[in-house]
């Protein structure tokens, strides 16, 4: 009798992490966006949340928890239950974070995180000010920089991933430039149009209209492939830089202890919405290209990428007050 009631048991551990995805979510899911409304990590999030919410049949909300360079709503996800019910909305920020911050981080998300899934990626394109150059190529760009005193690049803020790309840039080509930082890409955006910054490194919907009137020209993307939305612009490996992938980068996270199936569910089931042509066209309209993938391959990504931007960092000598 006692062998009976050990082997029951035993079987109900086992089937428990299964039978917690069956019946997953109880509850209202929350996609955790450590960033303010509106931004592009909010947009993406939202679509997510309409179609995870049809696909669970649950409810998926998003909880915006902006502050201290997403650390607020980092931190919120860490201390989470994991259950998979609390959710974050990462981005290159996760990160690179460790290389910015140091011990001032209040989690370490490598051991307090674990991944889900790739959502999507927001291409970087050279961009120079069409008024002050030529150039139709990367070489030429460079060429022209090159003998242009007091060279200036513009950005998005100090720390950001634009800002990153460009001292990778930087470092790629040898060229001296003054950082101009900005509060965001629109106003960098309206300097880079009226020549008050030379170059950036910018995301495409945010630099569009000043490329549509002719102020600024795209020279490069920062992708493996060509944009979809700009297929006539070459990436940086056929511009003969480094192959690289330097987007503002968006992924999913949940608390270390949440259980591989509640994982493995959400990762296959958002695999699926990411495949839907409706899912894709939207994001495309926000200038996004969907990723998806494996929990390994997310994992692999964000080693990779945590070692490429740390790198960048260091030789950039970025620091942060």
């Amino acid at each position: 009798m006692k062998l009976i009631a050990a082997a029951a048991a035993a079987l109900c551990v086992v089937l428990s992490p299964f039978s917690q995805a069956q019946t997953y979510p109880t509850r209202s899911v929350s996609l955790v966006v450590p960033f303010s409304a509106g931004g592009g990590t909010d947009i993406v999030a939202r679509l997510l949340a309409q179609k995870l919410s049809e696909s669970l049949k649950g409810t998926v909300v998003v909880d915006n928890r902006p502050g201290a360079s997403a650390q607020i709503g980092t931190k919120y996800v860490v201390d989470a239950a994991p259950d998979g019910h609390t959710l974050l909305v990462g981005t290159t920020s996760l990160v690179n974070g460790p290389a910015l911050f140091g011990k001032k981080l209040p989690y370490d998300h490598n051991k307090q995180l674990r991944p889900v899934i790739s959502l999507a990626d927001l291409a970087i394109f050279l961009s120079v000010n069409a008024q002050k150059f030529s150039a139709k190529t990367v070489k030429e760009f460079i060429e022209q920089a090159k003998k242009m005193p007091n060279l200036n690049m513009g950005s998005a803020g100090p720390g950001t991933t634009l800002h990153m790309s460009a001292e990778w840039f930087k470092l790629a080509t040898g060229l001296p430039s003054l950082h101009v930082p900005f509060k965001g890409s629109a106003p960098q955006v309206v300097a880079l149009g009226g020549g008050q910054v030379d170059w950036a490194m910018e995301n495409f919907g945010a630099v569009l209209p000043m490329v549509q009137n002719g102020r600024v020209r795209l020279l490069a993307v920062a992708s493996h492939a060509r944009h979809p939305q700009a297929p006539d612009v070459p990436t940086f490996k056929e511009a003969g830089l480094p192959d690289v992938n330097l987007s503002t980068w968006i992924f999913l996270m949940a608390p270390a202890a949440t259980p591989d199936a509640i994982v493995t569910r959400l990762n296959t089931t958002i695999r699926e919405i990411l495949r839907t042509q409706d899912m894709q066209d939207k994001l495309l309209q926000q200038g996004f290209v969907q990723s998806g993938g494996t929990v390994a391959e997310l994992a692999a990504r964000m080693k990779a990428e945590t070692e490429l931007w740390g790198k960048v960092i260091r030789e950039a000598n970025i620091k942060l007050d």
